[in-house]
């Protein structure tokens, strides 16, 4: 998508592979962190797949909890919505 921020993944002891951060960011009202990435992967009509999760801070180590469900997970899905919203209407302007 072209920000060229880079985070790996790592499933336990596994690297699963490198992937494309979008955003990173705390929702008002939530004392957590989010980040918004991709792999680059694209659904059957062509858009870029996107993934989401809050960031949860062990030790030294951070790691990714998915959000699954409530009022946290709305949330998430309207910024989600949003910032797709604008970034399509970025793409028209060009």
């Amino acid at each position: 998508m072209g920000n060229d921020k880079t985070i790996t993944l790592i499933d336990g002891y596994r690297e699963v592979g490198e992937v494309e951060l979008i955003c990173a960011f705390k929702i008002t009202g939530h004392n957590e962190k989010y980040i918004i990435y991709t792999k680059n992967e694209k659904d059957k009509d062509g858009n870029t797949i996107i993934y989401s999760g809050k960031v949860i801070n062990m030790g030294n180590k951070q790691f990714i909890e998915n959000v699954n469900d409530g009022e946290e997970w709305e949330k998430l899905k309207e910024i989600m919505k949003t910032m797709a919203k604008y970034s399509l209407e970025g793409e028209n302007d060009v």
